[in-house]
C-alpha cells in the first residue's frame, strides 16, 4: 500500500539511463532536403546561368558589330559626300501663257474660264552626278488678295539630266466655269488686260542621283515658285528660282 502511494519521480532533462545501451538511442531526425530551386530563392540554377551568360555575350558582340558597321557607313557616306558634293536641281518658271482667260458675270454669279501652259526650266548643278526625275504633279493658281483662285492640276513628264545639264518641261491646266467672288472677278479681268495677272505654280516630284549607271533611292521634293505675271514673262528677264522643300516633299 505504501509503495503504491509513492509518486513517480520525473527524469531531469538530458538524463540518460545507464542501463540502456548507446546503440539503442535514436539518432536525431535528418533535416528534409529542399529542391535546388528552393535552396536559394532568386538565384537561377547553374545550367540556366550558363545559357544566360552566353546570350549576354552574343548580344554584346552583336551590338558592337552593329556599331562598327554604322561607323563604317557614316565614314563612307561622309567621304562620298565630300567627293561628289551632291546638290539638288534648281527650278525656275521660264514661261507662262494664258490663251484663254475669260471672266463672265451673270445673275447667277461670276465665273472664270481659263487655261494656262507653264514651262519650267530645270538645271543640274552637279559636275560628277547625273539626275533622274519622276513625273511631276503640279497645281496652278491665280494670286489674289482674297485668296488664290485655283486653275487646276496638271502633270509634267519625267526626264533625265546629265552632269552640268539642263532641260525644260511643261504642263497645262484649265479651269471651266469656276465660280469666284464678284470683286475678285473684276480685279482679275482688269489685271489680265494689263498683263499683271499673277500665276502661282507648285510641284511635287521625286529625284535621284545617278553615277556610273547606278542610282540612289528617290528623294521627294516640293517645288514652290513665286507668283509670276504675264508682264514679267514678256520682259525677257530671268525669273527667280523656285523654292525647294525636301522635308515636306513626301506625298
Amino acid at each position: 500500500m505504501e509503495d503504491a502511494a509513492k509518486p513517480v519521480l520525473q527524469k531531469p532533462p538530458g538524463y540518460k539511463d545507464p542501463l540502456v545501451p548507446a546503440s539503442a538511442a535514436r539518432p536525431p531526425p535528418k533535416k528534409a532536403q529542399l529542391p535546388p530551386a528552393f535552396r536559394h530563392p532568386g538565384k537561377p540554377p547553374r545550367g540556366n546561368r550558363g545559357v544566360r551568360s552566353c546570350c549576354c555575350r552574343f548580344c554584346c558582340y552583336l551590338l558592337v558589330l552593329i556599331f562598327v558597321l554604322a561607323v563604317l557607313l557614316a565614314v563612307a557616306g561622309g567621304i562620298g559626300y565630300l567627293w561628289f558634293e551632291p546638290r539638288l536641281p534648281s527650278f525656275r518658271v521660264q514661261n507662262v501663257t494664258a490663251p484663254v482667260f475669260k471672266v463672265t458675270m451673270t445673275s447667277d454669279g461670276t465665273f472664270l474660264d481659263a487655261s494656262a501652259t507653264v514651262k519650267i526650266h530645270i538645271t543640274n548643278p552637279n559636275a560628277k552626278l547625273g539626275l533622274s526625275c519622276h513625273e511631276a504633279h503640279a497645281r496652278v493658281a491665280v494670286a489674289d488678295e482674297d485668296g488664290d483662285v485655283e486653275m487646276g492640276t496638271g502633270s509634267a513628264a519625267g526626264y533625265a539630266l546629265g552632269k552640268k545639264n539642263s532641260t525644260t518641261t511643261s504642263l497645262s491646266v484649265a479651269a471651266k466655269r469656276s465660280m469666284i467672288d464678284d470683286a475678285v472677278g473684276t480685279r482679275l479681268k482688269a489685271r489680265y488686260k494689263s498683263k499683271n495677272v499673277q500665276f502661282l505654280v507648285e510641284m511635287r516630284t521625286k529625284v535621284k542621283f545617278v553615277v556610273s549607271g547606278k542610282s540612289t533611292p528617290n528623294f521627294p521634293l516640293r517645288v514652290k515658285c513665286v507668283a509670276v505675271s504675264l508682264k514679267q514673262v514678256g520682259s525677257g528677264r530671268s525669273l527667280p528660282k523656285c523654292d525647294l522643300n525636301f522635308f515636306n516633299g513626301i506625298f
